[in-house]
């Protein structure tokens, strides 16, 4: 064998290793995310038996159900700032950092907190999303397998990048927009190749498959909107829908950027706050929460069940203002309280609340179209996350595949496109680069500033 085959038979047989590392990835975030998940849903069980056993002691059981949401995130707080206080929130940024070689995952201690610490904090009803814990669980399995593998630094920051893609995959059974996700957002720090690209799908897939067919979990977000809206058909007026869909992108692109400034600063003003403070902060909102849980469930929580209920129940316009109103203001609450959970899955929420409110008005301003506010509702999902996140082409495919409605794809791409560049043209940057400079910022860390396009 000459020099070059011989050369070329060493890269396909890294490249086959790669591929089988990153399968064994797969399968560990795949079940690693479905026990995330299973304990997560037993712990958020415990209101409902709270009910059961409380049932004609009215008070008594939102006095019991503000105890356990007041104790849960405590603990949770507590075991973030002992032991692992990079678990805070929703890992993302650091991630993204660890794969930026600006600081170190430190897998023994993040994965054990992020885990427990996350079942606490969302299962006591905070508005948090579980794809953050996920995609940083994901990212600790995948710095394992590569310094279990000895490998070097750009096939660890594969492995980082499979890992934290098939954490998203599960949290949301959407591969493919996880695999977006990871070319789309973190691409400054995704050290690109064929090698890693078909690394990350692998991974990606594979999480999916053991998450779905293995262990049966459901989708972080169990929308079907064919199921849930049987009678939906296409808008007939075509140019109408795209120029009312154009009209909901530029309103949702100047929310996006207020949300974006709204959450930095209060995270801001938590990080002027003593332990001792916070702590106490975090156990307040942890009993609002909690009674909230009992009372008026709707109201909090990650939103999984909320979305699916909007397009079922038809809610009055009322209503849903008071859902985005109440829901945006604990969203920024149970993020800023230090505890582990991501935003994802409130912004999704918040986005089908604005979009249906926005169907509701279309619909009384010009009944005669005949135009649906479920499908402004799918839009506004993925245009929230676009105009946040400055990654439209994952909010477009994330939120295709979790309602299954890609019959959808030309609304959502006017919705998503107009919303990210509002937002951009108002100077907004993208939140996890925001969250990663004040990670960064809070650690001492100096990196170059990177220019957000």
């Amino acid at each position: 064998m000459d020099a070059g085959g011989e050369s070329r038979h060493i890269e396909l047989k890294k490249a086959m290793w790669i591929y089988l590392l990153a399968l064994v990835i797969g399968v560990g975030v795949g079940t690693l995310g479905s026990a995330f998940h299973y304990c997560l849903d037993k712990v958020i069980r415990i209101y409902a038996v709270i009910e059961v056993l409380f049932t004609g002691y009215g008070v008594l059981a939102i006095v019991v159900a503000a105890v356990v949401g007041a104790v849960m995130v405590a603990t949770a707080a507590v075991l973030v700032r002992k032991f692992a206080p990079e678990t805070a929130g929703s890992g993302i940024q650091e991630i993204e950092g660890v794969m930026g070689e600006l600081m170190a995952l430190r897998w023994r201690s993040v994965l054990p907190v992020k885990f427990f610490g996350g079942v606490l904090s969302m299962g006591a009803g905070l508005v948090l999303g579980r794809e953050g814990p996920t995609i940083h669980l994901g990212g600790c399995v995948g710095q394992i397998v590569g310094e279990k593998a000895h490998s070097d630094t750009h096939t660890l920051n594969t492995f980082l990048a499979a890992g934290a893609t098939a954490g998203l995959s599960v949290a949301f059974s959407a591969p493919l927009g996880a695999i977006l996700f990871m070319i789309e957002e973190v691409r400054p720090r995704f050290q690109y190749s064929f090698v890693a690209l078909h690394a990350v799908i692998i991974a990606s897939i594979t999480a999916n498959l053991v998450n779905d067919q293995v262990f049966g979990t459901l989708p972080q977000l169990p929308v079907q909107l064919q199921n849930s809206l049987p009678e939906f058909q296409p808008p007939g007026n075509l140019l109408l829908t795209l120029s009312l869909n154009l009209l909901l992108g530029a309103l949702i692109g100047v929310l996006g950027a207020n949300f974006n400034t709204f959450m930095l600063r209060c995270l801001r003003v938590s990080d002027e706050l003593s332990s001792r403070t916070l702590l106490m902060i975090a156990a307040f909102v942890g009993a609002v929460v909690g009674v909230l849980m009992i009372v008026a469930p709707e109201y909090v929580g990650g939103g999984e069940a909320l979305v699916k209920e909007i397009f079922v129940e038809s809610p009055l316009l009322g209503f849903l203002l008071a859902l985005l109103v109440v829901r945006a203001a604990l969203t920024f609450l149970s993020y800023s309280i230090g505890v582990p959970g991501g935003i994802f899955a409130p912004m999704l929420a918040l986005g089908a609340l604005i979009g249906t409110s926005f169907g509701y008005l279309v619909h009384e301003i010009a009944p005669q179209a005949g135009l649906q506010a479920g499908t402004f509702a799918v839009a506004a999902m993925g245009a929230l996350f676009a105009a946040t996140v400055r990654a439209p082409l994952t909010g477009i495919v994330l939120v295709a595949e979790m309602t299954d409605s890609f019959e959808l794809l030309p609304a959502m791409i006017v919705t998503c496109m107009t919303a990210s560049i509002v937002a951009q043209s108002l100077g907004s940057r993208p939140i996890y680069d925001l969250l990663l400079e004040r990670t960064l910022e809070r650690r001492g860390i100096k990196a170059e500033p990177e220019i957000s396009c």
